[in-house]
């Protein structure tokens, strides 16, 4: 079944959308969508159309510092179980497809067929909050806060299902400490109680980086380097090994490996999602996560990567054992580290379908 905007209840309906994070309507009182619909009717068997809304949320007073409102998308059944689905900071609420119909950003696990499937789930996907500025960064906590004003917004009780992959795992297991009533159940990827030492020092050697940068008149450059630092933590030594040749070709001391023009790459690719402001407050959100897993009641399917080096399979196995709720732990065996959630999206699928009553 084809979603499209033009199925969406009347008050959901937009003019236009934008992609841009931040990109508020030019005339926010005449926003059709500043009424909070009512609850759908959750009858016991899901069977409706399709939909597709992009919705402006509201920000609680408490988190002025990230702006007053942010966006969230709602894909698929309205009558099915309700799935957040959140990723890294550089995710967006286009999870599960964009406006122009073209799959969102996680096809391997959300979509036709897949174990997020929009003609059996509520598919909600956030943007999320962040300085624009760069000076503050929110906590996990807030960004949980985020997610109850999204809940809200979209007019449901709670979510059935939480699935977090790195960053969106952190804010899921907030969410689940702060108000366990909202949410039923959490898929955690990779993703812990609280950041490694080490990931922490490679974190702030990018942000110390991309702040040079700034002061410096170049910030997007100073990114993009950061960003080639980070993807050195989010893959493994062996992908590189099996991908590229080491060493350089000439006696300039900036000559180009091969490797390099990989992480250049990458890192020109970041700046279309991502600011240098906006990287340093959720780069540093990253770092002040922490929950208290022994208040978590909710059951948690937790996946990893035994191949991870920025959140360690010890971590993972810590996370399991102090959780206070039923916890079940897969770690996989992978090439690609911590962006196993990305590059083996239909292993994840396979294990998170039976946790999601497929």
């Amino acid at each position: 079944m084809e979603l499209t905007l033009e199925r969406a209840p009347a008050e959901f309906a937009r003019p236009r959308l934008s992609l841009a994070f931040g990109a508020r309507p030019s005339s926010p009182a005449a926003d059709p969508m500043s009424a909070v619909p009512q609850p759908p009717a959750r009858p016991a068997v899901a069977a409706a159309e399709p939909i597709f809304l992009d919705v402006e949320v509201p920000l609680p007073a408490s988190l002025a510092a990230f702006g007053a409102w942010t966006r969230a998308t709602a894909t698929g059944n309205p009558q099915g179980p309700t799935i957040i689905v959140l990723g890294g900071i550089s995710g967006n609420r286009f999870v599960a497809r964009n406006p122009d119909g073209a799959p969102g950003w996680w096809p391997g696990l959300v979509g036709h067929g897949r174990a997020v499937d929009p003609a059996r789930h509520y598919i909600v996907g956030v943007d999320f909050a962040g300085d624009a500025s760069g000076r503050n960064a929110p906590t996990t906590e807030d960004q949980a806060q985020v997610l109850i004003a999204v809940l809200d917004r979209l007019g449901r009780g709670r979510a059935d299902t939480i699935i977090g992959a790195s960053y969106g795992g952190m804010v899921a297991l907030a969410l689940a400490q702060r108000a366990p009533d909202r949410v039923g159940k959490l898929v955690v990827i990779s993703a812990g109680a609280e950041p490694h030492p080490a990931s922490t020092a490679n974190r702030e050697l990018q942000r110390r980086v991309v702040a040079l940068g700034l002061d410096s008149g170049k910030g997007d450059e100073a990114l993009a380097i950061a960003r080639g630092m980070a993807m050195l933590t989010y893959r493994t030594p062996d992908e590189f090994a099996e991908r590229f040749a080491g060493g350089i070709g000439g006696c300039c001391p900036q000559t180009a490996s091969a490797p390099g023009a990989y992480l250049r790459a990458r890192g020109r690719d970041f700046l279309a999602v991502m600011s240098p402001e906006r990287f340093l407050s959720l780069s540093a959100s990253i770092d002040r996560h922490c929950v208290d897993p022994a208040k978590i009641t909710c059951p948690v399917l937790l996946i990893g990567a035994e191949s991870d080096q920025l959140v360690t399979p010890a971590q993972m196995k810590s996370l399991a054992d102090r959780l206070a709720g039923p916890a079940e732990l897969h770690l996989l065996p992978c090439l690609y580290g911590h962006d196993m959630f990305l590059k083996e999206a239909e292993s994840v699928g396979r294990i998170a379908s039976s946790f999601l009553g497929a």
